[in-house]
């Protein structure tokens, strides 16, 4: 199968910091019997043809019938299994994406799924699904918050087909609450005014906008401090007024302390630590990469440069959507049970180790 436009469209999309961010996003194209999928951890800004792998759609499509473990660990094993027994090439190692199920419900030729700020502002906001719909009216399917993996592929097969049988016409744009956007098309071109449609419609219904967060110099003793009582090797620091209208308190800073989407959590970590002075950090307390400081600003803690600065950039992009879900409702954050789901996840835990590489 000729990759030549789905990378095209890959390294476009995954160029733009507005649209993905690290090895977030995933992309596809298929034939009747064949799906080329992103493999997991792989940045579409630099993927070329090694960085999809062929899945047999016949298989993948046995799946949505498959009787699975009723428990979250049990189903979620075999349906990887089931989802890897599905590549096509012998003694093949690459990992697909763990979307690949829903790229596959997609009759269209080209699946990009992306995660913009400024479109997780609306599935991130109390009342995403009302104006989703008001926007794009029967355009496009909204996709409640649910457990990633088959559970989320067997929903979306759901939705889709209902608005099939509705429409008349397949699902060219999937809002998915709490994680992002799916569109797909024949064509490249179609792809890109999908995009570009849904994209204008947002600025136009947003009353907020972020504003550049540029690193700002912190005091030397400041960071060896942070360093001394974290043990994080690299450090990075970013403060704006909007940061800090965040910042002024705990209660004020609660949008920014539950994670908004997976990739925050990947990323992130589940819980970033906030604390009304340095001096109050306890030694060996934060577990995760984020840490507050009142009335300061938001430091990212690591073990390597990459580490700390994706840290930085994700949840950089969360503040970005907390300010963006104004103009929808306020901003909503993962479910606790989704959250703790994500965090024990071995898909997940497979990203992040992919992402320290």
């Amino acid at each position: 199968m000729d990759l030549t436009g789905i990378i095209r469209l890959s390294n476009t999309y995954g160029s733009d910091p507005e649209l993905v961010l690290a090895g977030g996003g995933n992309t596809s194209v298929k034939d009747a019997e064949t799906l080329y999928i992103k493999c997991s951890g792989t940045s579409l800004k630099t993927i070329g043809e090694d960085g999809f792998v062929p899945l047999d759609r016949a298989l993948l499509e046995q799946t949505l019938t498959k009787d699975y473990p009723a428990d979250d660990a049990g189903r979620e094993a075999a349906f990887l299994t089931d989802v890897m027994a599905a590549r096509t090439v012998p003694g093949e190692t690459r990992r697909p994406s763990v979307e690949a199920l829903l790229h596959h419900l997609f009759p269209q030729r080209y699946v990009v799924h992306l995660h913009p700020a400024l479109m997780n502002g609306l599935t991130c906001g109390r009342e995403g699904r009302r104006h989703t719909k008001e926007l794009f009216g029967e355009k496009a399917v909204w996709i409640p918050v649910i457990r990633p993996g088959f559970v989320l592929g067997k929903r979306c097969h759901s939705v889709m087909e209902a608005h099939g049988v509705q429409m008349g016409e397949p699902v060219s744009l999937a809002i998915l609450e709490n994680h992002g956007i799916f569109i797909a098309a024949d064509t490249e071109e179609e792809i890109g005014a999908i995009l570009e449609e849904a994209i204008a419609a947002l600025k136009k219904a947003v009353s907020c906008f972020p504003e550049q967060m540029d690193a700002e110099p912190v005091d030397g003793a400041a960071i060896a401090e942070i360093r001394r009582k974290t043990g994080a090797a690299h450090i990075q620091f970013r403060t704006s007024p909007q940061i800090l209208a965040f910042l002024q308190s705990r209660e004020t800073a609660q949008d920014l302390l539950v994670p908004f989407t997976p990739d925050q959590i990947v990323y992130c970590g589940a819980e970033p630590v906030y604390v009304t002075d340095i001096s109050q950090i306890e030694p060996d307390s934060i577990g995760g990469k984020i840490l507050l400081v009142e009335n300061r600003g938001i430091f990212a803690l690591g073990q390597s440069e990459k580490e700390t600065e994706l840290a930085m950039l994700v949840f950089l992009d969360a503040v970005k959507i907390a300010i963006y879900a104004k103009s929808f409702g306020g901003p909503q954050p993962l479910p606790e049970e989704l959250i703790q789901f994500i965090v024990s996840w071995e898909a997940e835990s497979y990203r992040q180790k992919e992402a320290k590489k």
